[in-house]
Parts: C-alpha cells; structure tokens; sequence
C-alpha cells in the first residue's frame, strides 16, 4: 500500500504536467490572430489625409483645414478627414474579411498538423456580426458632429476588430487579449461619440483637471489627437499581448 502511494502521486503529477502542456499547446496559436487583428486598424491609418496632424480642434465645427466638414459615419474609422469614404469602406470591407480568412486558416492548420482544437469560430463570428453592422451603416444618417452623441459611437468599423479580439480572448482563454479589445473597442467608441480623435468625456475632462471646473468634456493632447498616434495607442495592448505570447509559445517549442 505504501509502495503504490507514490507511484500514485508521481502517475497523478504526470497527467497533470501533460494536461497543462497540452492547454500551454492548445492556446499557443493566439499570437498570430492577436497581431493579425491589430495590423488592421494600423493599416487604416493611410485612409486618413492627415494622420500625423489634428485636423479637427475640440470646441469647434468638425472642419479640417482644407475647410472640409468631417461627417458620421466614419468610414475610415475615426472623426477625421479621409481620402475617400468609398476607398475606407472598400478596405474594411475587403482586409477585414480576408485577415478574418487567415486566422480561420490559421487555426484549421493547427488542428490538422497538432491536433489542438480551439473555439475559433467565435471570434470569426463576432468579427463577422460586426462587418454586417458595417453594411448596416449604409443606411445611417450622415451628419457633422457637434457635440457629444452616443450612438455616434457605434458608427465606426473599428468595433469589428474590437468585438473579435474580445471573442478571441474568451476563446484563446487569455484576458490579456480581452481586455486589449476591450480597450480598442471603448477608445473607438469615445472618440467617435465626441467627434474628436482624442475626445474626453466630461468625467474624464474634470478628473485631469484635478478635480475642478465643469466637467465639459475636452480634447486630449500629447499627440493622440492625430489619428495615426491614437490608433497606435488603440493597438499597443494588442500588439503588445500577441508580441509576448509569440515569444512565449517559441519557447515552448525550444
């Protein structure tokens, strides 16, 4: 009895270290979707005429300085001007779809040369729900933004690539690409709800006030009221998440 004991133990420790190398093995192939979903709205920034410039100053009329209104939806992504609206919504509706094919084929390779399975239609699905909430936009009402708007907020296609990295995280297990879609999806939201890349909700405003004035709402300065470093900004948890779990799971396989 007492010389069976520890091979019971030792029996139940390796099943443990194979499952847990197993799930380690399983949820290694995150990093490919992860940075594939941020390279996405990285790409978006040549649809701006201005990324490296505010074109829009809180307080004022949406106009860029070529006296240009900027209007809603925001085809490209956010309350900037763009080159075209036809060419933002041909991009999203083009490399969303085919980043959303990849990472399908991404996952089916695994399964077919690991044997690992993952939920992985979840996340093509909520990624795909929100390119049809794009199609849905064709019949929004188009406006100038004047002041801050809800359901303002919703009318961008950034929230496609936020809702499927959200579904990635739950699926993949992994908070930290969760919460990375969380925080893409919520800083999308409040720009487009203010109409300014960079916009502040009134509690926000009062909060970096210290505590004082009226809570107005306002415009973030430090270079994230220009589109290229606010969707950076947008992207890094993402990147950063897919960079490490990259790095991560190559040395598993050392």
């Amino acid at each position: 009895m007492d010389d069976d004991s520890p091979r019971s133990a030792a029996v139940l420790a390796e099943m443990n270290q194979l499952k847990t190398r197993s799930r380690r093995l399983a949820h290694g192939g995150a990093w490919l979707p992860a940075l594939a979903l941020a390279a996405v709205p990285l790409a978006s920034i040549a649809l701006y005429r201005h990324p490296f410039s505010s074109a829009i100053n809180s307080g004022t009329q949406a106009q860029s300085p070529d006296g240009v209104t900027i209007e809603y939806p925001y085809w490209a992504g956010l309350p900037e001007q763009q080159h075209s609206a036809l060419a933002s919504y041909l991009f999203w509706l083009v490399l969303a779809p085919l980043t959303f094919v990849l990472v399908a084929q991404w996952y089916r390779r695994r399964e077919s040369r690991r044997g690992v399975r993952v939920n992985w239609r979840i996340p093509i699905a909520a990624g795909g729900a929100g390119l049809l909430a794009l199609l849905a936009l064709l019949a929004a009402p188009t406006g100038t933004p004047a002041a801050f708007t809800w359901w303002h907020g919703p009318l961008t296609p950034l929230l496609s690539i936020a809702l499927a990295a959200i579904a990635l995280g739950f699926a993949e297990r992994s908070i930290g690409v969760a919460v990375a879609g969380l925080w893409l999806g919520a800083l999308a939201w409040q720009f487009c709800a203010t109409g300014f890349v960079g916009g502040l909700l009134g509690w926000q405003d009062w909060l970096l006030a210290g505590g004082s004035g009226p809570a107005l709402g306002g415009q973030l300065g430090l270079g994230l009221d220009r589109p290229a470093l606010a969707l950076l900004v947008m992207t890094l948890p993402l990147v950063l998440v897919g960079a490490y779990r990259a790095v991560r799971f190559r040395g598993q396989l050392t």
